[in-house]
């Protein structure tokens, strides 16, 4: 017990003086390494989730909405009326272009039946003819003004989204309803570089997403032209399975690349072995 106070006291003075540091540093322990792994670990991947289609209605002519005929999460079908504005100006204003398109469309005819009687030039001919022609232009203007008045569902899909209310007014440019396919779902990722080196259209991940805790294959259906130059990294898209109704657009995960058996370069990229 004297002998341990006796070495303590000792190498505390060493210390102060400065004189015994590399002796106590022989004797003390060298740091140990940081634990590499024995063998390389799959590398996961970030993906999202997304529709195979997706349209986000708007408005082009500025109105107020008169009707909505479905809501937050209906299955709607391609063709199906999803809304309509009150456009009764455009309808007064297509009613008066129709009505000078016949006007017009008298003074052509009378015009016509004159220059048989040699009563009437070409010339004054064919400017009631173009007139015609300008009136018949406007009114279909107007049509397609009114068509924007009515928002039809473009395919077979979901109602993801509705911004607006009946009786509301909105301008130009305003969102209405946004739609999702209801088609095979896709997911996108950001995979490392080094992954082109084996990566392909048909290859195979295995994807977990985070909402269900459930797994899904992936097939590689688009790869980017371009990698990341800050990130090393290169987006694709996949695919999930048809029969996937589980899973929604806006959902996320973590995946992992299935390697071929014979595919060397994929299992160094950190990837899993099929």
């Amino acid at each position: 017990m004297n002998n341990n106070k006796t070495t303590f006291a000792t190498a505390f003075i060493c210390l102060l003086a400065g004189l015994c540091a590399p002796a106590l540093a022989a004797e003390t322990p060298a740091a140990q390494p940081a634990a590499q792994p024995t063998a390389q670990g799959s590398t996961t991947v970030r993906f999202l989730v997304l529709a195979n289609r997706e349209s986000p209605l708007s408005s082009v002519v500025p109105g107020r909405m008169a009707k909505i005929n479905v809501q937050l999460g209906d299955t709607v079908t391609q063709g199906k009326l999803l809304a309509t504005m009150d456009c009764s100006d455009l309808v007064a204003r297509k009613n008066a272009a129709e009505a000078e398109f016949h006007a017009a469309q008298l003074r052509y005819e009378a015009k016509a039946k004159l220059q048989g009687l040699q009563s009437a030039a070409a010339l004054e001919v064919g400017l009631a003819a173009s007139e015609v022609n300008r009136t018949k232009g406007q009114m279909g203007i107007f049509d397609a003004q009114l068509a924007q008045c009515r928002f039809v569902s473009p395919f077979n899909g979901r109602v993801a989204k509705i911004y607006v209310k009946e009786g509301q007014g909105i301008g130009a440019g305003a969102p209405v309803i946004d739609l999702v396919g209801s088609g095979t779902l896709r997911a996108r990722l950001n995979v490392p570089s080094n992954w082109v080196a084996w990566l392909k259209i048909g290859s195979q991940l295995n994807a977990s997403v985070g909402e269900t805790g459930k797994q899904y294959p992936l097939t590689v259906t688009n790869i980017s032209g371009k990698v990341d130059a800050v990130s090393q990294t290169i987006e694709i898209e996949t695919r999930f399975p048809e029969k996937t109704d589980d899973v929604l657009p806006g959902m996320s995960g973590q995946a992992v690349a299935i390697c071929p058996a014979d595919e060397k370069r994929c299992l160094n990229s950190g990837a899993a072995n099929s």
